[in-house]
């Protein structure tokens, strides 16, 4: 489908001179709308004219222009101002996209019209019918010409032959944040299973769009007084702000850890090193992995021996390169199914006991990070099922649980880690 529209950049400045009061500094929080004070005199090309979405990666996203903006905000009303320090300690991250379903773009030199789904994805709508029929009569003044020089933050995706092939409205609902619709969302709610209702605190994040790395802080096998880290500080390591609590651990505040204090006895892969810590037990633990390759895809074993002796040898079988592995016990829920009360290792306090429960996840578009308050592992296994995994296992929990979103403890912090899963967005 052929549009005579022209490339237009436009900035957010008159418009945000005319709005914004630029005398108070705030502090600031993901999901907040930031920007610089602008100082006396400044014209119209200023960096402080510039707007950003401070997303839960951690990091500032800037608007391409208002029209933009305004698929996501009414006004400007809420936007905070930083000092220039506070700003440049915020890390550039990808500009934001249009709002899924709400507008679409056209770029100077292609000779397309694209639909805006979720995540970015640029979808050809390859005739004027199907553009009527998703868009109106006007369809045309739906359109928005976009600088090329943000094509490169949109995604490719599925053609448009057909109105039945995108439904504008879903896309639109299905990113009620800039974060959501970059594949990052956390909550605190009740989630109803067939053993009761539980408290539970999820990130859920787009399986597409999230890279696994696991991190050790002993940079080698250790058996007494290990390293350990907080997990907001495993998290700035690897430039991110998501992240839970790893495997079960020997504390300093138990007693019978005496002489093996933060240790921990099954694999977690050290992507810091490119080693996996008990790499020996590879063979003998009776408990599943769950593993990420750089490739993007996810992998989980019933039990690690089935991972493979070595990280090389995983590699070589699964032509992949490793990013991040971790393994505990017990499997929590496979290929769907909760199979938790069938680990013959399961002990009465993992069936009976209510605690915090920790646990990671993914099913077929997700990864599902959970802290069950007031639950056995069994019934994190149904949790998680519920949530929709279709692989699961289960963490350390109690207090050792933390769980970082956006930067911030959503649970926690908890104690230190001698290991952890931290997530960045791609």
């Amino acid at each position: 489908m052929q549009t005579s529209h022209r490339a237009i950049l436009v900035t957010l400045s008159s418009i945000i001179c005319s709005l914004l009061s630029l005398s108070a500094v705030h502090a600031s929080a993901p999901g907040d709308l930031i920007k610089i004070a602008c100082p006396a005199g400044s014209n119209a090309s200023h960096p402080c004219r510039a707007v950003y979405y401070f997303g839960a990666d951690a990091r500032r996203h800037a608007f391409p222009n208002d029209k933009a903006y305004f698929t996501w905000y009414a006004d400007f009303n809420g936007v905070k101002t930083l000092t220039d320090a506070a700003m440049a300690a915020i890390p550039l991250g990808g500009s934001v996209t249009y709002r899924p379903g709400i507008k679409m773009v056209k770029f100077p030199s292609i000779d397309k019209v694209y639909a805006i789904d979720l995540g970015g994805q640029l979808r050809w709508v390859q005739t004027e019918e199907a553009a009527t029929a998703l868009y109106g009569a006007t369809w045309n003044k739906n359109v928005d010409d976009v600088s090329e020089a943000f094509f490169t933050d949109y995604r490719a995706g599925a053609d448009i032959a057909t109105s039945s092939a995108f439904n504008p409205t879903a896309a639109r609902d299905a990113a009620p944040s800039i974060d959501a619709d970059k594949g990052m969302l956390y909550s605190r709610r009740n989630v109803v299973t067939s053993r009761g209702t539980f408290d539970v605190s999820v990130t859920t994040l787009r399986k597409n769009r999230a890279a696994m790395t696991t991190l050790v802080a002993e940079p080698s096998d250790c058996g007494n007084n290990c390293a350990a880290k907080s997990l907001a500080d495993y998290a700035a390591a690897n430039g991110s702000g998501i992240g839970m609590h790893g495997t079960y651990f020997c504390p300093p505040d138990y007693a019978n850890c005496a002489g093996e204090t933060y240790t921990f006895l099954w694999p977690v892969y050290d992507a810091a090193t490119g080693q996996m810590r008990n790499a020996g037990s590879l063979k003998v633990h009776e408990g599943p992995i769950m593993a990420y390759a750089t490739d993007g895809r996810y992998f989980y074993f019933h039990r690690t021996k089935d991972f493979g002796s070595s990280v090389g040898g995983f590699e070589s079988v699964n032509n992949a390169k490793l990013a991040g592995a971790i393994s505990n016990y017990p499997s929590l829920v496979e290929d769907g199914t909760v199979i938790v009360e069938s680990e013959s290792r399961l002990d009465d306090g993992m069936r009976n006991v209510k605690a915090t429960r920790g646990g990671v996840g993914y099913g077929d578009e997700s990864v599902y990070l959970v802290v069950a308050r007031g639950a056995t592992v069994v019934d994190l296994a149904y949790v998680m099922q519920a949530l929709g995994a279709k692989f699961a296992m289960n963490l350390d929990g109690g207090g050792s649980a933390a769980m970082l979103y956006g930067g911030a403890y959503k649970v926690g912090p908890g104690r230190l880690l001698p290991n952890a899963i931290v997530f960045k967005m791609k």
